[in-house]
C-alpha cells in the first residue's frame, strides 16, 4: 500500500472528529510513524442519518483495503452505533485479513483486545461521591440497554450501592443514548420523586454536560443542589462551566499500545490472544465542588475550547460559502480549483486527495470502487497540483504522486450520494498534529457537486441526442430537413454577406416505389441508404447535405464552381452504377440530379435556389427514363 515498500496498519472507527477517536487517533500515528510504519484510517459518519440509502452509501467504505495486503489492523468498532456495521466489518476483517488484529475498548474473540475494566472504571469517582461528598439519593445515568460499555457501568454503579448499602429507587436509573440527546427526559426522570438526588452520575460525558445543562436551565445550581459525575475526561466536558468531575480515560496511551502490539507480532505464525487492561483516572472538576474555576489548567483548557469553537464557527461559513461557490462549476476540474482556497480552514492539513471511480456516468450507477481509481485533485505540502486526472491501482489508495518514501498517515473518508459509490477522499495532516478534524457538512457538500456533474453530463448527453435526432434522419444519418433548414439556411445567409455563390443541389432516387412494391420495404430501406452513402463519399466537406423527404435528398456547397458542383453530381451516379454493376442486388438505384448555382442576393432565399434546382431535377428525370425506356408516368 502508498507504493512506498513500507508495512500498513489499517484502523476502522466511525466519527474520528470526535475526541474520544482523535485522541486514540493521535497515539496510533505517532506510535506507528515512529515505528516506521504507514497508517491508513478508515472513517465513516455512522448512521445517524434515517435515510436507509445514506447508511447504504456509508457501508461501502469498508469495500475500499486491500484487507490481503494489511500488516496490522485497528478495531475501534465502540464507535460504531449500526450492529450489523460492526458484524460487516468483523467478517471482512476475519476472512480476508493474514495479520495481527487488536480491538479497542471491545472484546472480540481470538484477537487482542486493549480495554478499561468496566466493573471498576467508575469505582473511584462513586467512592468520591459516597465517602467524601456523603451523598446518599445517588442517579445513574447509563447507556443503551444493549450496549456492553452502559451494561459493565451500569453493574459496578449498583455494585458499589450495594456495598454502601445506599437504596436505588424507581427512579435512580436512566438509560440514555451516549449523546447529548436525552438531558430533558432524564431530569424529568430524576427530579419525579419529591426528593431530590444528592448526586446523578452519568456513563459519559456527553450525558453528563446534557444533563447539567437541562439542570442549570431549571434553576438547579451545580454543585451546591446536585452533584454531577460523568465518565471519558473528554475536553469537551472538563471546559464546559462547571466542570464535569469525571474518570479520565488513556486514550492516547491505548492507541500507542495497540500498535506495539502489531509491532510485537509480525512475523509470528501462532497468537495467543490476550486482554490487555488500561485504568480510568479520577479528575475532579466543578461539578462536585472539588476543583475552583479560577484554576490555570481549567482557564486554558476553556481558551482553547473557546478557540476551537471559533474555528469551528468560520469553518461551518465558509463551507456554506464553498457550497454557494460549487453551484456555479460544470466539471471536477472546476471543483479543484474552488477546494485548494477552503482546504485552509481544516487545521494542520498537509495533503489532500480526491480519488474517483474510473469511467464514471451516471448511467452507470457503482455501489463499490472500481479496480483502478483516478486522482482528480491534489494538494500535496500545501501546494495545488493543479488539474489532475492520475489513474492508479486501488490496493495502493493513493499514486505515487501524493505520498514519498517516509511513513505515511492518512485519513480516508468515503464519498457517496445516497448509494451512490463516486469514490473517496485522502487527508493527510502536519507532522505536528498528524490526526486531524474531518467533516461532515464539507464531504456532504463535495459528494452532492460531484454526483451533480455527473447528472450535468447526462442531461447535456440527453439534450444533444434529442437535438440530433430532431435534425438527423434516423434511416441514414443524414441531417433531416429540420437539420438541413437550420445549417444549410446559415450556410445561404452567410454567403449572402459575403457576395459569393452558393450551390444547391436536389438529388430524386428514380424507382423506389417499385423497389418498395416488388422486394419490399426492407429493401427499399437499403436503397435509400445506399444512395445516402454514396452521396456522403462524393460529396466534400464543403457541402452540407441532407435527406429531406422519402427518396429526395438536397445539397448546398459555398466557394463551389459550376463545373465542381457538376462533377459533384457525376461522381454520385458513377458511384451508384459501380454498385449497380456489381450485381450485389436484383434491382438497380438510379437517381436523378439537378442544380442551380449563383450569387444570393438580399431578397433570395434558399427556398427559390430549390425550387429552381428541383426543375432542372424534374427536367432530368425525364431524360433519363426516356434513355432508359421506361414510362415517364
Amino acid at each position: 500500500m502508498f507504493s512506498n515498500g513500507r508495512k500498513t496498519i489499517g484502523v476502522f472507527a466511525e466519527n474520528t472528529s470526535n475526541e474520544f477517536q482523535y485522541r486514540l487517533c493521535d497515539g496510533m500515528i505517532h506510535r506507528a510513524v515512529e515505528l516506521g510504519y504507514n497508517i491508513a484510517i478508515f472513517s465513516a459518519y455512522g448512521s445517524h442519518e434515517p435515510s436507509y440509502l445514506f447508511r447504504k452509501g456509508e457501508l461501502q467504505l469498508y469495500q475500499l483495503p486491500a484487507y490481503e495486503d494489511l500488516d496490522g489492523v485497528i478495531l475501534v468498532l465502540d464507535t460504531v452505533d449500526n450492529i450489523d456495521t460492526v458484524n460487516h466489518v468483523l467478517n471482512l476483517v476475519n476472512t480476508r485479513c493474514k495479520c495481527p488484529i487488536v480491538s479497542m475498548r471491545m472484546t472480540i474473540p481470538d484477537h487482542n483486545n486493549i480495554l478499561v475494566d468496566g466493573n471498576t472504571c467508575m469505582e473511584e469517582l462513586i467512592r468520591h461521591f459516597i465517602e467524601f461528598h456523603h451523598a446518599k439519593k445517588i442517579c445513574f445515568m447509563t447507556g443503551p440497554v444493549t450496549h456492553l460499555d452502559a451494561v459493565s457501568r451500569l453493574e459496578c454503579f449498583k455494585r458499589l450501592m450495594r456495598e454502601y448499602d445506599l437504596p436505588i429507587g424507581d427512579h435512580s436509573i436512566f438509560y440514555g443514548d451516549f449523546w447529548k440527546n436525552c438531558g430533558s427526559v432524564a431530569c424529568d426522570h430524576f427530579l419525579s420523586d419529591d426528593e431530590k438526588p444528592d448526586a446523578i452520575i452519568c456513563a459519559n460525558d456527553y450525558m453528563a454536560v446534557s444533563l447539567t445543562s437541562e439542570l442549570i436551565r431549571r434553576g438547579y445550581r451545580i454543585p451546591e443542589d446536585i452533584l454531577i459525575g460523568g465518565y471519558d475526561g473528554l475536553d469537551y466536558a472538563v471546559a464546559f462551566s462547571p466542570s464535569i468531575t469525571t474518570e479520565t480515560v488513556p486514550f492516547y496511551e491505548m492507541g500507542w499500545d495497540a500498535v506495539d502490539l502489531i509491532h510485537a507480532q509480525q512475523g509470528q505464525k501462532k497468537i495467543v490472544p490476550k486482554n490487555y487492561f488500561h485504568k480510568a483516572a479520577l479528575q475532579l472538576g466543578e461539578s462536585c465542588g472539588c476543583m475552583k474555576h479560577y484554576d490555570t489548567n481549567l482557564i486554558a483548557l476553556r481558551w482553547k475550547q473557546y478557540e476551537d469553537l471559533e474555528k469551528a464557527s468560520h469553518r461551518a461559513v465558509a463551507f456554506s460559502f464553498m457550497a454557494s461557490r460549487l453551484a456555479e462549476e460544470q466539471n471536477v476540474e472546476g471543483i479543484s480549483d474552488i477546494l485548494s482556497y477552503y482546504l485552509q480552514f481544516f487545521d494542520h492539513l498537509r495533503d489532500y486527495a480526491i480519488c474517483l471511480n474510473s469511467d464514471m456516468t451516471i448511467d452507470t450507477k457503482l455501489t463499490s470502487y472500481t479496480d483502478t481509481m483516478e486522482l482528480r485533485a491534489g494538494v500535496k505540502d500545501l501546494s495545488s497540483l493543479g488539474h489532475v486526472n492520475i489513474p492508479f491501482p486501488r490496493k495502493e489508495l493513493l499514486p505515487p504522486e501524493m505520498t514519498g518514501p517516509e511513513p505515511q498517515a492518512w485519513y480516508f473518508i468515503h464519498l457517496h450520494f445516497l448509494d451512490f459509490n463516486l469514490g473517496y477522499e485522502a487527508l493527510r495532516f502536519s507532522e505536528d498534529h498528524p490526526a486531524g478534524m474531518c467533516d461532515f457538512q464539507y464531504d456532504v457538500s463535495i459528494s452532492n457537486k460531484i454526483h451533480e456533474t455527473l447528472a450535468l453530463a447526462k442531461m447535456e448527453k440527453v439534450i444533444k441526442e434529442l437535438e440530433d435526432s430532431s435534425l438527423h434522419d434516423s434511416l441514414t444519418g443524414l441531417y433531416n430537413r429540420g437539420g438541413f433548414n437550420r445549417f444549410g439556411g446559415q450556410l445561404f445567409e452567410s454567403n449572402v454577406d459575403l457576395n459569393k455563390p452558393v450551390f444547391v443541389a436536389v438529388i430524386d432516387m428514380d424507382g423506389l416505389k417499385k423497389i418498395n412494391d416488388q422486394y419490399g420495404h426492407i429493401e427499399g430501406d437499403y436503397a435509400l441508404k445506399r444512395t445516402a452513402s454514396a452521396i456522403s463519399k462524393c460529396c466534400s466537406d464543403r457541402y452540407i447535405f441532407a435527406r429531406t423527404g422519402g427518396d429526395e435528398f438536397y445539397v448546398i456547397g459555398q466557394g463551389i464552381s459550376e463545373e465542381d458542383g457538376s462533377a459533384c453530381m457525376l461522381q454520385i451516379e458513377q458511384e451508384l452504377e459501380s454498385f449497380n454493376e456489381s450485381g450485389t442486388k436484383e434491382y438497380k438505384i438510379h437517381v436523378s440530379t439537378g442544380f442551380y448555382l449563383d450569387v444570393p442576393g438580399p431578397r433570395d432565399h434558399l427556398d427559390n435556389y430549390i425550387k429552381v434546382a428541383d426543375r432542372f431535377m424534374y427536367h432530368n428525370k425525364l431524360e433519363n427514363k426516356k434513355r432508359r425506356g421506361e414510362s415517364l408516368r
